[in-house]
């Protein structure tokens, strides 16, 4: 399974391929482009577009490039490594700063050159990613709908779920609602679908660690859900087994004032970074079973990684 993390002290070379006007104004070598990035990421200016923007639009679109690099080079290269975009006021890349190359990073490359981020409020953005690739689990598939969706929590987290065969997912739709990620089934959408699952995290709860915190979550998330419909049913439904270790907490709910919400299930996973919320929820409860079906594949199919995870091909340091 492919990770995504961003790190700080990486030497290497800059590549120039368009703008060079902008010369004077871009930093000289690998290790400043990646200086300056963490700084823009920290900016109060510059903090949200990396967050809410950048980050999220990256995953979506990079996943199923990394996808097709593996499946069409034939001796494909996992071992890690690092880049940084510097990103002008249109979007484009007006320099790529590279720590080393592989044949994985030279196919990433190709993209990269045309690629048109969201402007950045301040340019040039420097965007600073590091590639790391389980020695296993690297990509099989060119196909844009198996590539499996990445959360990202750059420096601290990220995370994937499984893809129910006939559900598709968006980042998109998801963001217009709050939410990190949602699935529905293939030519729906969030507004038009019966039924949809849709991905959070709950925040606020944990100061350090969240740990032992799952009950606390329930207890809120249920007491928010009884603001709006106090006279709601909740019943304990039977935790979902995760395939990677661990299990989910689920609660079904019934009885909501809002008819698109006739029955829900929420399922809590937890971690030490973070809990993670999944919702199922629909409309019309005719076609729950087979919905509930693809609720329990996307949350048994979830993937956690941090640094300390054990499948990363190369150390990583938040």
């Amino acid at each position: 399974m492919i990770t995504f993390t961003r790190f700080l002290t990486i030497v290497g070379l800059a590549v120039v391929f368009v703008t060079p006007a902008l010369a004077d104004d871009l930093a000289n070598t690998f290790e400043e482009a990646a200086a300056r990035g963490e700084a823009q990421k920290r900016a109060a200016s510059t903090k949200n577009y990396f967050t809410n923007t950048l980050m999220p639009y990256y995953g979506q679109k990079y996943a199923p490039v990394l996808q097709s690099c593996f499946a069409t080079i034939t001796k494909p290269d996992n071992s890690h490594f690092s880049f940084v975009a510097a990103i002008g006021a249109d979007g484009r890349i007006v320099r790529l700063y590279r720590d080393r190359e592989t044949n994985i990073s030279l196919c990433m490359r190709d993209t990269l050159e045309k690629e048109v981020f969201p402007p950045p409020p301040a340019s040039p953005y420097y965007l600073h990613i590091e590639m790391n690739f389980s020695d296993d689990d690297v990509p099989k598939s060119s196909n844009k709908e198996s590539a499996p969706p990445l959360i990202l929590e750059p420096g601290k987290y990220s995370y994937t779920f499984d893809v129910p065969e006939g559900w598709e997912y968006s980042f998109d739709q998801a963001q217009e609602f709050g939410a990190r990620l949602a699935f529905f089934p293939k030519g729906g959408g969030f507004r038009s679908s019966n039924s949809i699952v849709y991905v959070t995290e709950i925040d606020g709860l944990c100061v350090a660690n969240c740990a032992g915190a799952v009950p606390r979550a329930i207890a809120r998330e249920l007491q928010k859900s009884r603001e709006d419909s106090p006279t709601l049913k909740v019943a304990i439904g039977s935790s979902l087994k995760i395939k990677e270790g661990g299990e989910a907490r689920v609660r079904i709910l019934t009885g909501a004032n809002d008819p698109r919400q006739a029955k829900e299930a929420l399922a809590f996973i937890e971690h030490n970074e973070t809990i993670v919320l999944v919702v199922l929820t629909t409309g019309d409860t005719k076609t729950w079973d087979q919905d509930y079906r693809a609720f329990q594949e996307i949350v048994s199919g979830h993937k956690f990684f941090n640094c300390n995870s054990p499948d990363l091909a190369a150390s990583c340091h938040p």
